[in-house]
């Protein structure tokens, strides 16, 4: 087994039991041990610091929306409500001010649907503002009336102009008939 030099074992000079290991090799265990430690605390925040466009980014390009003659922002909502009575759901967070979530007909390549969520407020008795649009791509799925999960956009302007406006504007088409 050859010649031990007691001098550099650590477990000797410290009178720590008598388990033979260099004092490097107990340091580098610690700083892998801190460092393993670290890394499944902040990994899953490295990965998901992706950030949405900045608000003024999301609003609807088009803003305001004329209502339709005759009709008010609740009256209008109703309407909706019986265009895609399944794929449209909103909430009344003020007077004037709703927060809406519309799913688009078509699937995506992996099976699950776009949806966009949105608040929409008076602007003036005949206008409408959309502003905070944000998508929701993948497992998303309006026969089981559940959101999963999925990818939060638009994270950049290919995302806001490929997927989050055209689910806007299929919510907006004027109410032909019902589905």
């Amino acid at each position: 087994m050859g010649n031990v030099n007691f001098d550099t074992l650590s477990s000797d000079r410290n009178g720590r039991g008598r388990i033979i290991c260099s004092r490097r090799a107990e340091t580098q265990f610690r700083v892998f041990r801190l460092l393993g430690f670290f890394f499944f605390i902040f990994a899953p925040f490295l990965i998901s610091c992706a950030s949405l466009l900045p608000e003024e980014k999301r609003v609807y390009q088009n803003n305001p929306v004329k209502l339709p003659d005759g009709m008010n922002i609740h009256q209008w909502m109703e309407t909706k409500k019986n265009q895609f009575p399944n794929r449209f759901w909103s909430r009344e967070i003020g007077e004037d001010e709703y927060k809406l979530t519309f799913y688009r007909k078509e699937l995506t390549p992996l099976g699950s649907y776009i949806s966009c969520t949105a608040m929409v407020r008076n602007k003036t008795t005949k206008f409408v503002e959309l502003y905070n649009l944000v998508s929701i791509v993948n497992y998303a799925d309006y026969t089981k009336v559940m959101r999963k999960g999925g990818d939060l956009g638009p994270m950049n302007e290919k995302e806001r102009t490929e997927i989050l406006l055209p689910c806007i504007e299929e919510f907006l088409e004027p109410t032909l008939i019902k589905e």
